[in-house]
């Protein structure tokens, strides 16, 4: 009879739908879920990340060759991501 191997742990199955099953339980959704865990953005590093933009907006804004329609969208944004900031900061 033959044996099928996880390529992941080297488990052996006796039925091809064992090892799909085992591979799907054990190896996909634990992939899934690692990635996701590492997409989310802890709320210290978004404030770090929203205050960076800040910084980089108001540079932005003092530009001598923008226009003041220019400036103004920019100011615009700016106050779009300070009301972003809790409260605290």
């Amino acid at each position: 009879m033959a044996k099928y191997k996880c390529k992941y742990c080297s488990e052996v199955f006796d039925k091809p739908l064992d090892l799909a099953r085992h591979v799907r339980m054990k190896h996909k959704r634990a992939t899934k879920r690692a990635k996701k865990a590492t997409e989310k953005v802890t709320p210290v590093e978004q404030t770090n990340k929203t205050i960076e933009a800040i910084g980089i907006l108001k540079g932005l804004q003092v530009s001598p060759n923008l226009s003041a329609e220019e400036k103004k969208l920019l100011g615009d944004v700016t106050k779009t991501f300070e009301g972003l900031l809790p409260k605290g900061k």
